[in-house]
């Protein structure tokens, strides 16, 4: 008969939405293997648009004050048009990146267990924390009709992926 594992995943919090990670190590293996995460395949996490995801990740990293709003966005994560120079084209782009949709599409945190360990000068076991690994995948997806890029021809911008890893 088959062991039964146990696992324990995590849920984060990130611009007021949840983030369900799945476990890839059971509880009896974390000590050996360490800690694995991650969201799982073909899942995305709508984060709301650019500009309210945006200034909910700021407020969280300190970078402005809970409580109140980015000073080139509006409160509804519209852009103040006034904070950028008066070039038509550039408030344009702008605009459509922060009113595009933003999804976490790729989510994966590696933190090591014992099997990465190594001895130091002292003759104790360290766990390398060199083989932590983590990926973030972000992508932006435009609305509509925004990412026209040649009148007349039936080629659009649909939107940006951005990815963090120190994985690959």
């Amino acid at each position: 008969m088959a062991e039964t594992k146990v696992f324990f995943g995590v849920s984060l919090e990130l611009a007021g939405k949840t983030i369900s990670l799945e476990p890839k190590n059971a509880i009896n293996e974390i000590k050996e293997k360490g800690i694995e995460v991650e969201l799982p395949a073909g899942e995305r996490v709508y984060l709301g648009t650019v500009g309210t995801s945006l200034n909910s990740i700021l407020q969280t990293l300190g970078a402005v004050e809970s409580g109140t709003t980015a000073s080139f966005l509006n409160e509804d994560g519209t852009l103040k048009s006034d904070e950028l120079p008066d070039i038509t084209v550039l408030q344009d782009a702008a605009s459509v990146l922060v009113e595009a949709g933003l999804y976490v599409d790729e989510f994966h945190v590696r933190i090591p267990g014992s099997s990465a360990s190594t001895t130091n000068a002292d003759g104790k076991k360290v766990v390398d924390k060199t083989k932590t690994a983590y990926t973030v995948g972000l992508s932006a997806e435009w609305q509509e009709n925004s990412g026209q890029l040649i009148d007349g021809l039936d080629l659009k911008l649909r939107g940006v992926y951005f990815k963090i890893s120190n994985e690959e």
